[in-house]
């Protein structure tokens, strides 16, 4: 699993931001969905403009996005920001994603999206902008989902001592050596169950839940991914994460390159999310 993982990321990296690496986004978006249809699933576009381009999230499910019920939804984005090769930032949690999907196959109420357009614009004060059209969208339609994992940034661990950053008021160890699930009020089972199953199924995965107050405005980083256009329509989601800026210091340079991330980490972290699919 875990070379697999990594062969995945390396494909994925490389500069492919929206604005200025418009084809090579494209190229990406076109490996996710052959990588998908490879493993049976129905791949869908949910297409929209921005700037006066065309760009597109990626849905793969069993039989079509448009089946009623309630879905389960694992996500993650595939652009990354300008000049950085975003190998953690978020080739990592593509990888992952891809990993889960093949090895639960194509199952009803089970969604997969790679979302685009997760990173600031240039000369913009856009974010989320591909999330924020999808749950739009699928809100309109009367879409629920019961839950929503949302992959950012799932690569990069350290062992060293002070290797953690923490914001103000969130309590944590100072050890880099964990993945972090951040979630609102209604996602409390979800993080429940990544923990129960990381302990049952991965138990040298270190798992540390936080429960963002006020959909993650009181502390704004827990919202820079895009789960949080799920919380803002209340959907329960969390975001599985290394924890991004407050830990890997190759966060949106030139450096933030596969070489630097942890396969077996990688690997433990789409395990333990395989069985809380499954829980769920």
């Amino acid at each position: 699993m875990k070379n697999r993982i990594l062969e995945t990321v390396g494909i994925l990296e490389g500069l492919r931001d929206g604005c200025y690496h418009y084809d090579a986004l494209h190229e990406r978006a076109e490996y996710i969905e052959r990588e998908f249809v490879s493993a049976g699933f129905m791949v869908q576009r949910d297409e929209f403009i921005f700037s006066g381009r065309s760009y597109r999230n990626i849905i793969a499910t069993a039989s079509g996005m448009e089946s009623k019920g309630e879905w389960v939804l694992i996500g993650a984005h595939y652009d990354a920001v300008v000049d950085s090769p975003g190998a953690d930032d978020n080739a990592s949690g593509v990888a992952v994603m891809l990993e889960v999907a093949r090895s639960l196959g194509p199952r009803k109420g089970i969604k997969f999206v790679a979302f685009t357009l997760e990173e600031p614009q240039p000369h913009s004060i856009h974010f989320l902008i591909g999330s924020k059209h999808f749950v739009d969208k699928m809100k309109s339609r009367g879409q629920i989902y019961r839950a929503v994992l949302i992959l950012e940034s799932v690569g990069y661990m350290s062992c060293k001592p002070e290797s953690q950053l923490l914001p103000s008021l969130v309590k944590a160890p100072h050890v880099g050596d964990f993945i972090g699930v951040v979630g609102n009020k209604k996602a409390d089972g979800i993080m429940t169950g990544f923990k129960e199953s990381a302990k049952r199924y991965v138990p040298e995965l270190k798992v540390v839940t936080y429960r963002a107050p006020a959909r993650g405005f009181l502390l704004p980083e827990t919202r820079f991914s895009d789960h949080a256009p799920f919380w803002d329509a209340g959907y329960p989601a969390v975001m599985i994460t290394d924890t991004a800026m407050f830990r890997n210091p190759n966060y949106h340079t030139p450096f933030d390159t596969s070489e630097t991330l942890s396969p077996d980490f990688m690997a433990q972290v789409a395990a333990a999310l395989i069985h809380t699919v499954e829980g769920l």
